[in-house]
């Protein structure tokens, strides 16, 4: 009876938010103590249970006083699993054995030296629960962002966080390119056994630029039963991308439902304050010394990507060695003039007016037509493209602001909106083409 009370409660979650954040943070949990006042629910990890505390409870407690008429506070505790050699006096001296590890995994990627913001805290706490329970966490681990925000770090600090603890593991690193090159050159020397033996009995594995795979067959299907062998023995995955599973052209179904199997997690670009603190953490190892107006001149200028700002601090350093200056005579106007061609003159917030017009341009239609109740397939269909525009290019939307704008009756056409074109972008090449030119010239 009292696991009926939570599934109520869950099934009215459900209706409100979207189906793969249901899937990631609701499917393995289970009440577990149950008063006039509280409901506690029990979840896989700590990290889990924190996420939830955090971001649901208030939205929980709303839904069961709505069904039961009474005020309930709703908690989320976790017994995170214990690995099975952890429990004997054997694993624990196995753990002292030394990690074996490929050697392109980069020192200087750990937690340590990631700098954590608003934009970044969930993928990191993800990865540091990842690497400190791997196999028994979220698996795969996927993160996915633009270029330069800081995938590959994140990534290689489970790999050294794992190799810096002992753990007796096999580690190995690779990009999606060099996993596809060394399968053809298996391939043609007849090799491919061992290839397989290679990647299938690893203990971690980190792939990097998961999206390459997109349009070849050969490769991702020897990928689906690597990442099948390695899942089904509980053996951690990592992936980055450069977007979502879902929105990666000419990748099976059976890939895409794998991969959004575990956790998804997104790194955005960073805010302001955020971007200082980078500049500053990434100038300490190389002792420059900058004045405070100069930090601040390039956060607010230079914000592409992570690596664009490193990139600032090493233009400066060179300037300042080749023409003898000590980098603290630096100034503002002395670094606009050094990075001139890094700055990016004109920040362009996207908006729900530009989206609209935009696809209003795009397929010769009014905004009245737009907005109308039409629908007819030649307004209808523009209509749903603008919503999952919307939703893509402006996250922190909610899916009922999104309705209203388009003047929707509620949040449900914007979700069918959504599954509808991802659906038709992986399986229409001349959708996938106008969808990213009509984002091309919204950012432009």
């Amino acid at each position: 009876m009292d696991q009926d009370i939570w599934q109520n409660i869950l099934d009215k979650l459900e209706e409100n938010i979207n189906a793969q954040s249901f899937r990631t943070w609701f499917t393995n949990t289970k009440l577990v103590d149950l008063s006039d006042t509280e409901i506690t629910i029990m979840v896989p990890t700590s990290f889990a249970a924190d996420y939830l505390n955090q971001n649901y409870t208030q939205t929980l407690e709303e839904i069961a006083k709505l069904l039961y008429s009474r005020p309930y506070e709703i908690k989320f505790n976790s017994e995170p699993p214990t690995p099975p050699e952890a429990s004997s006096q054997a694993g624990k001296s196995q753990r002292q054995n030394r990690v074996m590890v490929n050697t392109q995994l980069n020192d200087r990627f750990s937690f340590e030296e990631f700098v954590v913001g608003a934009n970044s805290n969930f993928a990191y706490s993800a990865a540091r629960a990842v690497a400190e329970s791997p196999g028994y966490t979220y698996n795969p681990l996927f993160i996915y962002g633009e270029s330069g925000m800081g995938k590959t770090h994140l990534m290689q600090a489970v790999g050294n966080f794992i190799k810096t603890d002992g753990r007796n593991c096999s580690i190995y690193y690779t990009t999606t390119e060099a996993f596809t090159n060394e399968m053809i050159e298996c391939i043609r020397t007849n090799k491919m056994v061992d290839f397989r033996d290679k990647f299938r009995k690893v203990d971690l594995l980190l792939v990097d630029d998961i999206h390459f795979l997109s349009g070849k067959e050969s490769t991702q299907e020897e990928f689906f039963h690597t990442f099948n062998a390695l899942f089904d023995s509980r053996k951690q995955i990592v992936l980055t991308s450069d977007r979502p599973p879902k929105d990666i052209p000419d990748l099976e179904n059976r890939l895409v439902t794998r991969f959004e199997s575990g956790l998804l997690c997104d790194l955005k670009s960073p805010d302001f304050e955020t971007r200082v603190a980078i500049l500053r953490k990434k100038a300490e190892p190389e002792n420059l010394v900058l004045k405070d107006e100069v930090f601040t001149f390039i956060a607010d200028n230079i914000f592409s990507s992570v690596r664009a700002l490193e990139g600032s601090l090493i233009r400066i350093m060179a300037y300042a060695s080749y023409n003898k200056l000590n980098p603290e005579e630096i100034n503002k106007e002395m670094a606009a003039d050094i990075l001139s061609d890094m700055i990016t003159e004109n920040r362009k917030e996207i908006t729900l007016d530009m989206i609209a017009n935009e696809v209003c341009r795009h397929w010769g239609l009014t905004r009245a037509m737009l907005m109308e109740k039409s629908r007819r397939t030649a307004v209808a269909f523009p209509r749903q493209v603008a919503m999952y525009l919307a939703n893509l290019l402006i996250p922190q939307l909610s899916l009922k602001e999104i309705a209203v704008f388009f003047n929707r009756k509620d949040h449900t056409t914007v979700i069918h909106a959504k599954r509808l074109i991802e659906t038709q972008f992986r399986e229409d090449r001349n959708l996938r083409s106008q969808i990213e030119m009509l984002i091309s010239n919204i950012r432009s």
